[in-house]
């Protein structure tokens, strides 16, 4: 097993909580995005950001 120095571990241990946040913010988000430019199905009213928050 490899053994790292107390500063590569908090180095490792904030990069690792640093993707963490940025995951868990960023989801939903990137999830709408998709969506939304991916567009619509044929026959259906295009999807607008006003339209998911009130839907």
């Amino acid at each position: 097993m490899v053994k790292f120095s107390p500063s590569t571990k908090k180095s490792i241990q904030s990069i690792f909580k640093i993707t963490k946040t940025t995951f868990h913010w960023g989801f939903i988000p990137f999830v709408i995005y998709l969506g939304l430019k991916k567009g619509a199905d044929p026959g259906m009213p295009e999807p607008t950001l006003l339209s998911l928050l009130w839907a």
